[in-house]
């Protein structure tokens, strides 16, 4: 039975998870029923949105439809189907996806205005993120087999880098965020894994990887021999054809893979190389790196005495927490946090230095992830939101010392705001309409303007200075030169801005009385500016604040003299090893796309029903024992904005067809606020020992529950949820036989149980490496109540409520304490198994996802020490546990798919109070235990299924190193209680 219940587990926590990740709501983690979706239908595509930005389908379908004309003629490539596209301005996502099922769709956030700057070139937004989703559908029809996600199994058809790379080689210029700046960098440190985990940039070195190989690869082989590439096909157990990408390489390049890849790492180490002999390097800016708390750096701001410098930084690769913090600027550098989570990098201080100004994300109207002005206050040390619902980034000071101004994102459209902090009234300096966006707003008073980095509808990007008197716009710069986030000197007669016109980011100044520019630096793998400081070090001399690195483990911070001689000569390169960088595909895609409402050639409101997908369906055979064999199926199905999500899966028995066949099937609808799941089920479940030895029980029913995320207690890394739910089955426990003659103990019963079952839930938990063994911090609280009711023809009543807390709390370095505990009441007469009470020997506890739709494994707690069972009324329990870590990986793999991680040590205590009890020993009344011992905690991974497992030796603390037996124990138990 312990093998069936972990076959359960596997196919009702594994499998689904395919089908819940592929919606807005897996990044947003909310339904949005408020929106009114619609469909324009064009020849290739249907193109699904809400009906409050009509008119974005007729820009989506002529993207779409030249898209679909370049694609299909590079790649060879025509479906029968149309392709779905979703676009969605719910929140401020500046991102798009794609799914590789039989139907593929593609969902894309839109209605954004800063994604011109996490991006570089004259495309906007629509044209860049629906061709690149589609070239990834196009991609995956090329390599598609008839046996669908299975080929996965075997597989390797389509590795993430070339799949990006494939996207962009299509659909995109090769250009500086998109691939130069961060695959310079790696070359020069060399360090080209993507996967190492020592960056912060290794996703956009991924990116950057596949598209320079792919345009050395077209260039070299010619674009046929992409083709076919991926044209090519294996055969599995002669039968179903699939694709691999090794074997398809090994098939059309000599030496496969391998030869092609140490090709293209020695022709970009030519040209990379040969560019840095005749560009700057760090240690050319004449100053040594100055501290800052972090590894990474996002952004900087030095306050206008010079005094302070605001720090936004990543804590490391390990603690991926994002800090702000404020660092006194003098010998001493005293450091502060302030603030952590979803702080943008757009920090600006008050003229007086005593607020600091960013903006963060948070839920707005309607719990969309939208971007809101908050200031901080040195003074009080309080954080305050100033905008509320108004997708604000960008703040800033203004002549005015009680105003500040922002941008606002306008459905897409970017304007400059200024709010008066005294009033709260807001007013409008910008009138932009259309896809115009704006970025870091600047106020130049010697100039009595505006400054913004504009990026036009013509795709046009400027420094453009903004009279707020007449309106009348100048341009400071030539639209190739791509010049970002200026700041200005001291005196306010110049500025100094970072530009992507060498492919990575350089420091340049523009002197408003001579309108004239000039370099700051000239540096290989780039530098950026964060401030301009008067007097540094009572030297009298200015000096910028420059952030530059040449290694990708880590940023630096240099405060740089401002009359620096810059090293620029004229570069020559040679044209062999630089021309993959211009290779373009046969057919290309305008850079600029016109609106076309004549390719749409229907409308009609949108039927989630006829868009659920199929996402995979499998039936392997399993093998139990000689009296248990036969066939275990699987089939996962969701409609593309997770509005009806359906999974079912089971195992049929040849031996026993009615006796040993099981099987679950669970619908989710995310139609309303609140998710709701029904599920019917005839399975093993509660899992548990019961008094020695473990039993499991038959589940026969069905549940309807709702799971609702509450925004009033969000925070960063904080979440909170309320589950209210009522199931109704019948309980059979299997072998219960096995449970006779067994003194104090009363044996389980098969019974009917109608239950309601209420819970609320807080809990916050930073990032961490080793979260899943050794949790750094982390702090919780659970309230349950679960009632059964003789309803329906129920046999049982009865009512039981758990309060669940804990909490870790720092110690000596990574050393940490874990304190928890818990407090269980229960009345009526509930049935034997479902007793309240301390285990025997442990129970399974695994952390599982909130839509699970079975309940596998007992949850009572043990006393460590001690190997007894005893049921109660009432029940608390504490434990505290003092936990070190030892290593962050065994770096051991077994078969392939075992893995042992990293392993701490833990030192604890557990204690109980059983009310009413009754032990199997035969005590009785106020039973009281308390044990003491230690354990080995490990991480197991199984298949990408990642568990903690222990060992341990305990004793009852009153006999510590006593001659009293040892309780020597395994379990498999989250190292976190939920």
């Amino acid at each position: 039975m312990k093998r069936i219940l972990f076959i359960t587990l596997w196919f009702t926590y594994v499998c689904p998870s395919l089908t819940f990740a592929q919606g807005f709501n897996t990044t947003n983690g909310r339904n949005h029923p408020e929106l009114n979706w619609q469909v324009a239908e064009t020849e290739h595509f249907l193109i699904m949105y809400p009906e409050r930005i009509e008119g974005i389908q007729n820009q989506a379908s002529a993207v779409a439809e030249a898209t679909y004309e370049a694609l299909s003629q590079n790649l060879q490539v025509e479906f029968t189907d149309k392709i779905r596209i979703y676009l969605s301005d719910e929140d401020e996502v500046n991102n798009g996806f794609a799914v590789p099922f039989k139907q593929p769709y593609t969902d894309i956030w839109v209605g954004l205005n800063d994604y011109s700057e996490i991006w570089t070139g004259q495309e906007k937004w629509l044209r860049k993120v629906i061709a690149h989703e589609l070239a990834h559908i196009f991609h995956f029809e090329a390599v598609k087999s008839p046996i669908g996600l299975l080929q996965f199994a075997f597989a390797n058809p389509f590795p993430s880098f070339w799949t990006e790379g494939l996207a962009q080689y299509e659909t995109e210029d090769w250009d500086s965020q998109r691939g130069d700046r961060w695959l310079r960098k790696a070359v020069f440190d060399d360090e080209l894994n993507f996967n190492s985990g020592r960056s912060k940039d290794d996703g956009k070195l991924r990116y950057a990887f596949g598209n320079a190989q792919l345009r050395y690869f077209t260039e070299k082989y010619g674009d046929s021999t992409l083709v076919q590439l991926l044209d090519h096909r294996d055969k599995a157990l002669g039968l179903f054809e699939y694709h691999d990408f090794d074997n398809a390489f090994k098939e059309v390049i000599d030496g496969g893979y391998p030869a092609f890849i140490d090709d293209w790492r020695k022709h970009v180490n030519v040209y990379y190389n040969t560019l840095a002999g005749q560009m700057e390097r760090v240690d050319s800016l004449g100053a040594d790196p100055m501290y800052f708390p972090g590894q990474f750096l996002y952004d900087a701001s030095v306050s206008h005495n010079d005094s302070l410098i605001a720090i936004l930084s990543l804590t490391s690769m390990a603690r991926p927490v994002k800090r702000l913090f404020i660092l006194q600027n003098d010998s001493i550098q005293t450091v502060k946090q302030i603030s952590e989570g979803s702080i943008n990098s757009d920090l600006s201080w008050s003229k007086d230095g005593k607020r600091l100004y960013y903006s963060r994300m948070v839920r707005g109207k309607h719990s969309s992830l939208i971007n809101d002005i908050f200031s901080y206050d040195l003074n009080s040390g309080k954080e305050k939101q100033l905008s509320f619902n108004r997708k604000a980034k960008y703040p800033t000071t203004t002549g005015n010392e009680n105003e500040i101004a922002y941008i606002v994102n306008e459905h897409g459209t970017g304007n400059l705001f200024v709010l008066n902090l005294k009033t709260g009234k807001e007013s409008r300096i910008t009138h932009y309409s259309g896809d115009v966006q704006l970025l870091w707003p600047l106020w130049v008073e010697t100039q009595n303007q505006w400054l913004v980095h504009r990026f036009a509808k013509d795709g046009s990007r400027n420094l453009v200075l903004i009279n707020p008197d007449n309106r009348q716009e100048t341009a400071i710069d030539s639209s190739g030169t791509d010049n970002r986030k200026a700041l200005l000197s001291p005196t306010g007669n110049k500025i100094a801005y970072i530009s992507l016109r060498d492919q990575v980011p350089n420091i340049f100044m523009y002197d408003f009385a001579t309108q004239s520019e000039s370099r700051f630096t000239n540096l290989f793998t780039g530098g950026e500016v964060f401030g301009w400081v008067a007097d540094y070090d009572s030297t009298g001399e200015e000096h910028l604040l420059v952030g530059a690195s040449e290694n990708r483990s880590e940023d630096d911070l240099f405060l740089v003299p401002v009359n620096r001689e810059v090293y620029q000569p004229d570069v020559e390169l040679p044209k062999t090893y630089s021309t993959w960088r211009y290779k373009r595909p046969p057919y290309t895609i305008n850079r600029s796309i016109r609106s076309d409402s004549t390719l749409i050639t229907d409308f009609y409101h949108y039927n989630a029903f006829s868009n659920i997908t199929h996402v995979a369906t499998f039936a392997l055979p399993y093998y139990s024992n000689p009296d248990n064999f036969g066939l275990f199926a699987s089939t996962n199905w969701i409609e593309p904005l997770g509005k009806h999500i359906l999974s079912a899966g089971g195992w049929l028995s040849i031996t026993d067809p009615y006796g040993k066949s099981y099987g679950d099937i669970s619908y989710i609808n995310n139609q309303f606020y609140p998710t709701l799941r029904i599920s019917l089920f005839s399975m093993p479940e509660n899992g548990q020992f019961y008094g020695g030895k473990f039993l499991v029980e038959k589940y026969q029913g069905g549940e309807i529950a709702a799971t609702w995320p509450i925004d009033l207690f969000s925070a960063p890394y904080q979440s909170s949820k309320l589950s209210v739910g009522f199931r109704h089955f019948t309980t059979d426990p299997f072998n219960i036989s096995r449970f006779f003659g067994t003194p104090n103990l009363t044996v389980p019963a098969a019974g009917r149980v109608s239950e309601f079952h209420l819970s609320w839930q807080l809990k916050k938990q930073r990032p961490w490496r080793d979260n899943s063994f050794h949790p750094l911090d982390g702090s919780g609280l659970k309230l349950s109540l679960h009632t059964s009711q003789k309803i329906f023809g129920a046999d049982v009543e009865a009512l039981t409520t758990d309060l669940n807390a804990y909490t870790i709390v720092p110690f000596v370095g990574l050393n940490r304490i874990l304190l928890h505990g818990r407090f269980l009441t229960q009345w009526g007469k509930p049935l034997p198994q479902n007793f309240i009470g301390l285990s025997r020997y442990d129970n399974v506890s695994i952390n599982l996802p909130a839509q699970f739709p079975l309940r596998l494994f007992g949850s009572n707690e043990r006393v460590r020490g001690y190997r007894e069972f005893i049921a109660g009324d009432k029940v608390g329990f504490g434990s505290i546990e003092y936990r070190i870590p030892l290593v962050s990986s065994l770096q051991t793999q077994i078969l392939g798919f075992i893995q042992f991680g990293g392993a701490s040590i833990a030192l604890f205590t557990d204690g109980a109070v059983i009310g009413n009890a009754l032990s199997e020993t035969g005590e009785s009344g106020t039973v009281y235990r308390w044990g003491s011992g230690a354990e080995i905690k490990n991480q197991l991974s199984v298949f990408g299924l990642t568990i903690a497992h222990s060992i341990g030796i305990a004793q009852p603390s009153k006999k510590l190193f006593s001659s009293q037996k040892y309780d020597f124990y395994y379990r498999v138990k989250a190292v976190l209680p939920f």
